[in-house]
């Protein structure tokens, strides 16, 4: 074997980000958010098993041997992943803090597309949610946005590092009474902020808000990969500003100016900077192993699924429940057997 194979063989190809797999006997398919790969020539199964060792960090040779496969269709098939831009020849053993600030933003770009191709944000954008819809959209939003006092000191806690956990005190500090400017449009739309209070949140704002947790819990640079995604959709103002002004062309007939405390939302947000919050954090981070890395990635991905599914459920629960002013307690199903 020459030099330069030895040199492939312990090579560790990576994966660029998450991905969808659907094994068949005879082919695999790869799915992206917004491609689809079919891979013919290797078995499903196979090509699915070599995968699975990328995901661990092993070297061709290690694949190759786990897999029981000849290493030119081992190496083939990683090829054809890295021709197709899913994976990478070989990852850094360590990356930069302004290496992953990078690759980080890349993914952002990414999720926010999908994240805003729901069909929640698109009946929004469109002028087609129903009212009720609209209403529960800014009544979780409400108690999203509230939740900043849930997750900000819990993070706080579970960092050791004194560098970042300042900057997250720093950020609790400007973040911890932006519910405010939510409660202020509610009550512009005749809802009572109390009542909404005393109806809590749905189980999907929880579940978006204890996933925001657990990452604090897990690895305080989780949390920080977390709460930039958050962040990262309002660096756009002009975006964010033309989608609010849709909003209110679409659904504020009655004139009742409810989007004015969201526009002074992002006003404040964007006077704060704290799209640059995760920068900050990540930047002067001399080294950060690729298995730390791989795991913040995937952790903040699960955190973009857990957001798809609380969209979903704002959707489903106010078009089966509109928000009723009498109503003293929160009602997840019409009769025990639906």
């Amino acid at each position: 074997m020459s030099d330069s194979d030895d040199n492939a063989s312990s090579t560790r190809p990576a994966l660029l980000f998450p991905i969808q797999i659907d094994q068949e006997k005879s082919n695999l398919t790869i799915s992206t958010y917004d491609n689809v790969f079919r891979f013919d020539g290797i078995p499903g199964p196979q090509a699915a098993e070599i995968i699975r060792h990328i995901n661990s960090g092993s070297t061709v040779e290690q694949i190759s041997n786990a897999v029981q496969a000849d290493r030119t269709i081992v190496d083939a098939f990683i090829r054809s992943l890295i021709d197709q831009g899913l994976a990478t020849e070989a990852e850094p053993e360590v990356y930069t803090g302004a290496q992953f600030t990078a690759t980080l933003r890349s993914f952002y770009d990414q999720w926010n597309d999908q994240l805003f191709s729901h069909s929640l944000w698109q009946s929004l954008s469109l002028g087609t949610a129903s009212r009720s819809i609209v209403d529960g959209w800014l009544i979780e939003t409400y108690h999203f946005i509230r939740g900043a006092n849930a997750r900000l000191p819990y993070a706080i806690a579970h960092t050791a590092d004194p560098r970042v956990r300042n900057i997250f005190a720093h950020h609790y500090r400007e973040e911890y009474d932006h519910y405010g400017f939510f409660a202020e449009a509610l009550v512009r739309r005749q809802i009572s902020p109390e009542h909404v209070e005393q109806l809590g949140p749905l189980v999907g704002t929880r579940a978006v808000i204890n996933w925001t947790r657990r990452c604090a819990r897990t690895d305080s640079l989780a949390y920080a990969a977390c709460s930039g995604l958050l962040e990262s959709t309002g660096t756009d103002s002009a975006r964010a500003r033309a989608f609010y002004r849709t909003v209110a062309t679409n659904f504020d007939a009655d004139q009742t100016n409810f989007i004015d405390p969201l526009m002074k939302h992002i006003d404040l947000d964007e006077g704060f900077e704290h799209g640059n919050v995760m920068a900050d954090i990540f930047n002067p981070i001399p080294q950060l192993s690729a298995q730390r890395a791989n795991m913040i990635v995937q952790m903040t991905y699960q955190f973009v699924e857990t957001l798809m599914q609380w969209f979903s459920d704002i959707e489903i629960h106010y078009f089966r429940f509109p928000h009723q002013s009498k109503r003293t307690v929160r009602i997840y199903r019409s009769n025990p057997a639906d």
